[in-house]
């Protein structure tokens, strides 16, 4: 791969990319489970809780739903799964308890000290679908000292919105040519590229917990493919 060059900012995906989502949701799950006595399938829930929530972002994405935060889209779809599983003997405050467990997610192995390679030459961002209450909270847990933390709430929409990410650069004044989006997910990437930023997929085989990427087609549109977030200092310049 050529490098990528005259990059002044970088901005990173968080759920998926930066935190291991998966496996500190089902964790959280089956403590949830245990101390109310339930039975179910903690994996499937898992699974089921965040594609209840790319569905409902993308609806508001699009303009079918009005703006929602990402807590509220959590809520949402953890309330209609606990109806579905005929679970109604839990109280306000263990479900808003459990809601939070997307706030203390754990990080990739290689992600703090990555972030920490790439902070010594470049403005990191967080860039961002979460709400900045969590994202605040997640960056504390976590010691990840980003230069900014942008969320999507700041625009009323979400990823791949081309408002997000050209009201990202907008905010810390860089041309979107100047900066490059980190992400897993490949409509994130393509969302940035349309605005006109350079891109970096990340490799994250496990980030739903059984070993497989989703298959995003040919990966070469990206500008930088990588396995872990300490290669992408090899590929970019300012």
């Amino acid at each position: 791969m050529d490098k990528v060059k005259n990059i002044q900012a970088i901005f990173f995906d968080v759920f998926g990319t930066v935190f291991d989502w998966h496996k500190s949701i089902y964790e959280e799950t089956k403590k949830f489970s245990f101390e109310n006595n339930l039975s179910f399938d903690e994996f499937i829930f898992t699974d089921k809780w965040r594609s209840g929530f790319r569905f409902l972002q993308s609806k508001v994405a699009s303009g079918e739903r009005d703006y929602l935060s990402m807590d509220d889209i959590h809520m949402e779809v953890l309330n209609e799964l606990l109806n579905e599983l005929d679970i109604e003997s839990i109280s306000k405050e263990k479900i808003n308890i459990f809601n939070q467990a997307w706030h203390r997610l754990y990080p990739w192995e290689d992600s703090l000290k990555g972030l920490e390679m790439l902070k010594n030459k470049f403005l990191i961002s967080a860039l961002s679908n979460g709400n900045l209450s969590m994202l605040v909270k997640l960056s504390k847990n976590s010691k990840i000292e980003w230069d900014s933390i942008l969320s999507t709430e700041f625009f009323g929409t979400y990823k791949p919105d081309p408002k997000v990410y050209l009201g990202a650069n907008n905010l810390l004044g860089i041309d979107p040519n100047n900066s490059i989006m980190v992400a897993c997910h490949a409509y994130d990437l393509d969302g940035a590229s349309k605005a006109g930023m350079k891109t970096c997929y990340v490799h994250r085989p496990n980030e739903f917990g059984n070993g497989k990427s989703e298959n995003y087609g040919d990966l070469s549109r990206f500008d930088i493919v990588v396995e872990s977030f300490e290669e992408i200092i090899n590929y970019i310049e300012g």
